[in-house]
């Protein structure tokens, strides 16, 4: 009896087993991803700055190519002893923006001696020409504008824009205004979608009533909204 009893829970046991459900295995899954590629724009040195037509002065502090742009400048002398016609000095810069972007323009510090016969803002032009896709196919400038009057090779040409035109404030006076992006594809490291553009300046050497020393410097904000 106690082996038939046995074989009866053995049997029960395997019927309960057969009649239990089987666990199914989970087969697939998702993983929701989401980003955000937000509006940038960079602003850096086109290479080396150069400067022509001086007595004396120099680039004292160059700013390289892709560099965070820090030129210094000393137009040397400007007074009578300086026979040219003008003193032109020349900074290239490289832009980059995914989006629309503003390059703006402003003296945020200068020192001139008030007087009728001293070098004042109005006697230094400046001028933004040279504007190029060097990124070929990764650069375009189709919808950029130089503002009226800034586009002059003041070097060259009677100035329509001096250093009086520009504002005292960050980010300053508009000087290039790009409805699409400058730069359609690559990092902000990438040598293929950067816009060159060159900042012009000049003075006409002249006979002013004394002995004198002037400086300004400009600073150059490029925003993409």
């Amino acid at each position: 009896m106690k082996t038939n009893r046995k074989w009866m829970a053995l049997g029960a046991l395997g019927l309960a087993l057969a009649m239990a459900p089987m666990a199914s295995a989970q087969t697939t899954g998702t993983v929701a991803i989401s980003g955000t590629v937000n509006r940038a724009a960079k602003l850096t040195s086109g290479g080396a700055a150069s400067l022509s037509g001086n007595v004396g002065g120099g680039v004292t502090t160059g700013s390289a190519a892709d560099a965070a742009l820090a030129t210094v400048v000393d137009l040397g002398d400007v007074g009578p002893a300086n026979t040219n016609a003008v003193v032109c000095f020349v900074q290239p810069l490289f832009l980059r923006a995914n989006g629309s972007s503003t390059l703006s323009a402003a003296v945020t510090a200068e020192s001139f001696t008030a007087g009728a016969s001293n070098v004042a803002k109005t006697d230094l032009g400046i001028g933004f020409t040279g504007l190029t896709d060097f990124g070929s196919a990764n650069a375009d400038t189709s919808t950029s504008t130089v503002a009226a009057g800034y586009g002059t090779d003041v070097c060259a040409a009677p100035f329509t824009r001096t250093l009086n035109d520009l504002a005292t404030a960050t980010p300053g006076t508009t000087i290039l205004s790009s409805t699409g992006a400058l730069s359609l594809r690559g990092s902000f490291n990438s040598p293929s979608n950067r816009v060159g553009l060159d900042m012009r300046m000049a003075i006409a050497p002249g006979a002013y009533a004394a002995p004198d020393t002037f400086s300004a410097t400009v600073t150059l904000t490029l925003t993409s909204p």
